[in-house]
């Protein structure tokens, strides 16, 4: 038996700080486009029915309620349901037909959006991933700035910019501030007549958020980032602690491997 597609109702959020609104979960295509159609009491629909003998046509007209101007239309959804005896299973049927095509395009019927229960999870998936990848990089971000000048350097922000916002400065807040509105910044770094410079990508694994870096300042990122990187970690997979390579000594090893492999 087939398991039946159920699907999840909610209001999106652009934002991943923010939580979507869920309406609903775990209802059938035409549980769906019940709430979508009632929603904030947005349409009012009716069905009509024209029998042809040998099957039915099914017609649901939704009209306007309480819907902005720009989507003030009357719709018309149509099925065509071969009879089978039973009134109320064919009806059922062009039902499930004609919700189909409203969840197709629920986006024209409401503000909300409709996706399969399985979708919608991974939709949770992929925000609980992006919020774990923006905490590692505001972290390792924030160790830097931190370590940086506490070792007496000023930062210059940002040689991508014409115009940087600001220059030799050692204003923490402000230049973390800047940092979370970026997705990408090089960064100038002083301390006397060093000069050097780190690149930053955020948004993408976390880890690597340091692209690049002077030679200079090694000794300061290292330690930093060194304990965020896949391979270090406890639970690395085998494959992420490096390529294992095989030393031959002399060629006549790869005479006596060549007789192994036959």
């Amino acid at each position: 038996m087939t398991k039946t597609q159920t699907y999840t109702l909610y209001l999106p959020e652009d934002y991943i700080d923010k939580d979507d609104t869920v309406i609903a979960r775990g209802l059938s295509a035409t549980e769906a486009m019940k709430v979508v159609f009632g929603y904030e009491s947005g349409w009012k629909t009716n069905v009509h029915e024209s029998d042809y003998g040998t099957f039915t046509h099914y017609v649901l007209t939704a009209f306007p309620d309480k819907r902005r101007a720009d989507r003030a239309f009357n719709e018309r959804l149509h099925a065509t349901v071969v009879r089978g005896g039973d009134a109320d299973r064919d009806r059922a049927a062009a039902m499930e037909m004609i919700a189909a095509q409203v969840i197709r395009f629920n986006h024209l019927y409401w503000e909300g959006r409709v996706d399969g229960d399985t979708s919608f999870d991974e939709r949770l998936g992929r925000v609980a991933r992006a919020r774990e990848v923006r905490r590692i990089d505001r972290e390792i971000a924030t160790k830097l700035v931190d370590a940086l000048l506490a070792d007496g350097y000023t930062i210059t922000c940002d040689l991508q910019d014409d115009e940087p916002e600001f220059e030799h400065s050692t204003d923490r807040d402000g230049i973390l501030d800047y940092l979370w509105q970026v997705e990408c910044a090089e960064l100038a770094v002083h301390k006397g007549k060093k000069n050097g410079s780190i690149s930053l990508t955020f948004d993408e694994d976390g880890w690597d958020v340091v692209r690049d870096y002077s030679v200079d300042l090694e000794r300061i990122i290292d330690p930093i980032c060194e304990p965020y990187l896949p391979w270090n970690q406890p639970d690395a997979d085998q494959r992420d602690h490096g390529i294992r390579v095989l030393v031959l000594n002399s060629p006549d090893d790869v005479l006596k491997i060549e007789k192994m492999l036959k």
